[in-house]
């Protein structure tokens, strides 16, 4: 019939259409990644310019190449406590540099602490993203998941007290027409409305 197919596309392309944004959602969720690879770039580039300075200080002496890195990584706070590790750093680099083996291994220790406030903040980072991720995922998932239970449920529903009595009607008639005078309509239906429809046509089906 029709008019129960156009009834059933029409709950169909409702799931669909919930499955698809659902789909959607999640995707978008997933894409988090790249996202908060984005904001560990700063993390990044912080952890580099301490890997360049610890060569510079521990290993080739190379003060020029040293101060560069420390001018990059005071323009790259991001970090609550950097500031104050990068103060220490350029309060004693210099005498590191001639020989103070006091103030270079100060300098080597806010150097290495300046890496581990950054790489404490990319786990950090990745962790808080891992969780917006499976939330955010449940979040769209639930309401996906009590769309699709509604849908099926009041599918069936309609099926059993709309879409089947109207079928039988249609059956009825079309065994009529087809040479079969003695089919009628049940006796119960569940709705009263419908009940009256199924009397009405058998009190016309018995006057022929």
């Amino acid at each position: 019939m029709n008019f129960a197919k156009r009834i059933y596309y029409s709950y169909i392309i409702i799931l669909v259409c919930s499955t698809v944004i659902t789909i959607a959602g999640i995707r978008g969720f997933q894409r988090l990644e790249p996202f908060v690879n984005t904001l560990n770039s700063s993390n990044t580039k912080s952890l580099y310019y301490a890997e360049q300075m610890l060569s510079s200080i521990s290993a080739k002496k190379d003060l020029k190449r040293f101060e560069k890195n420390l001018y990059m990584a005071q323009n790259n706070i991001t970090e609550p406590g950097e500031k104050e590790v990068l103060e220490n750093i350029a309060g004693n680099y210099q005498p590191s540099f001639f020989g103070n083996n006091l103030y270079e291994d100060k300098t080597i220790n806010d150097i290495t602490e300046l890496s581990r406030i950054n790489r404490v903040a990319m786990e950090q980072a990745g962790l808080r993203a891992k969780k917006m991720e499976t939330v955010g995922i449940w979040i769209i998932i639930f309401p996906s998941i009590f769309i699709w239970i509604i849908g099926l449920t009041l599918l069936a529903r309609l099926k059993r007290t709309f879409i089947k009595p109207i079928q039988e009607l249609n059956d009825v008639i079309a065994d009529y027409n087809s040479g079969n005078h003695m089919r009628r309509c049940p006796s119960y239906t569940i709705s009263k409305d419908l009940q009256k429809l199924y009397d009405g046509l058998n009190r016309i089906l018995d006057e022929k």
